[in-house]
């Protein structure tokens, strides 16, 4: 197999290493080739805490897909979202002075809030710029206004930013494994592109992966990230939070966190009289445990995740993100948590469900991040402003929409 005609992706995950290794024709249509997954060892929230520890991990996860399909990977595309991970949005204004704007007018500007951010922090570096809003004359455009005679020009960007010494520390790793890191994808952004169509991104709509010890949340507005954050907490200290409230093993706090539904009328689990049921039992003496109290445990953590993500959603003023909110990752499948989320925020929220998308019934629901960074990689997003090549017989010199070539 020829390796230019393959892109591999590989997911940095706290819990599992996640890789994966597509196919595409000469119409940019991908199909997967073969995965990997191994449990991550010296990797935190898509840090490096322990570099040996870090190449075993990931060489073992990229040494079992080329066993598979019979290839070496020379270079690979690296999904991360660390908590350190920052947004800023930053409009730049040029005066055209009853001239066209031209496609040097928008570079200029980019360029120019690019210099902007990297000088306010240089330990700072951008893996996604976006175009977000143009102004013409004090007139919103949706599309680029090129050719458009105007007096004021401004345009706003979204910059995605990562501590510089993060991405090193990984490109260390992955040099030590003899593969050479093509690009940086933030995880929510691919799992945004992965989940939402072009209408639901244009519209305004967010994805929440509560993952296994963080959360990261991706707003899309207006054919844009607009924004993506992420914090230190997931769905095992939930986990962590009954172990040690109810003095049980990790394996019985994981199960019963699992089964037991937050809402009380959802319950199906408990033993009688409110009690846990001896089932969940497994490593410690069985004694009387009120399901209640569980309950509690379980609500208090997850208002502290819920309140994080709303107060982010509710600082950029867009209701309808909330009204077209997705949650994946292990923090999803816990048992009453759309009606939760509608109950104490008090708003016709919808809540989906990646199981339930027809378009994503053949996806492997552990690889929608994969997926997604495949289809950034070969189709290209609308308003990503560092071109993304998708070169096909019907275009030798590449695939851009809404995007410039002035980062290469």
């Amino acid at each position: 197999m020829e390796n230019k005609k393959i892109i591999a992706v590989i997911d940095l995950g706290t819990s599992d290493l996640k890789c994966a290794v597509f196919s595409f024709d000469s119409d940019g249509l991908s199909k997967l080739l073969g995965c990997s997954k191994k449990k991550t060892k010296g990797i935190h929230n898509s840090i490096i805490v322990n570099t040996n520890d870090a190449i075993n991990s990931v060489r073992s996860c990229l040494v079992e897909v080329e066993k598979k399909l019979k290839i070496t990977l020379n270079k690979i595309n690296v999904l991360i979202d660390p908590t350190e991970i920052i947004t800023t949005r930053l409009t730049k204004f040029k005066k055209i002075n009853g001239s066209k704007i031209e496609k040097t007018d928008l570079d200029f500007l980019l360029k120019e809030a690019k210099k902007q951010v990297e000088l306010n922090n240089s330990r700072l570096s951008n893996i996604h710029i976006f175009n977000y809003r143009y102004l013409v004359d004090n007139k919103p455009f949706k599309d680029l206004p090129l050719n458009i005679y105007v007096d004021q020009f401004s345009q706003e960007n979204v910059f995605i930013s990562v501590p510089k010494n993060i991405l090193k520390n990984i490109s260390q790793v992955f040099n030590s494994c003899d593969i050479e890191i093509d690009k940086f994808i933030s995880c929510s952004y691919a799992l945004g592109i992965c989940c939402f169509n072009q209408d639901q991104i244009e519209y305004g709509c967010g994805i929440v992966d509560i993952g296994y010890e963080k959360t990261s949340l991706a707003i899309f507005k207006d054919s844009s990230l607009v924004h993506a954050t992420s914090f230190p907490i997931g769905s095992n200290h939930i986990t962590k939070d009954i172990s040690r409230g109810c003095y049980l093993s990790k394996i019985e706090s994981e199960l019963i966190k699992k089964n037991i539904s937050i809402i009380d009328d959802l319950d199906e689990e408990s033993g009688k009289n409110g009690f846990l049921s001896e089932k969940y039992f497994l490593e410690t003496k069985f004694r009387k445990i009120s399901t209640k109290f569980v309950r509690d445990i379980i609500s208090a953590r997850l208002d502290e995740i819920l309140n994080k993500i709303f107060k982010e959603i509710n600082f950029l003023q867009t209701e309808s993100i909330k009204h077209n909110l997705t949650i994946v990752g292990e923090g999803s499948k816990l048992n009453g948590l759309k009606k939760i989320i509608n109950i104490k925020l008090l708003n016709n929220i919808f809540v989906a469900n990646p199981d339930n998308f027809k378009p994503l019934e053949n996806i492997d629901k552990e690889l929608l991040a994969c997926y997604g960074a495949v289809k950034i990689l070969t189709e290209g997003f609308v308003s990503e402003a560092i071109a993304i090549p998708n070169k096909s017989k019907k275009d030798e010199n590449g695939f851009f929409t809404r995007v410039f070539n002035i980062f290469n």
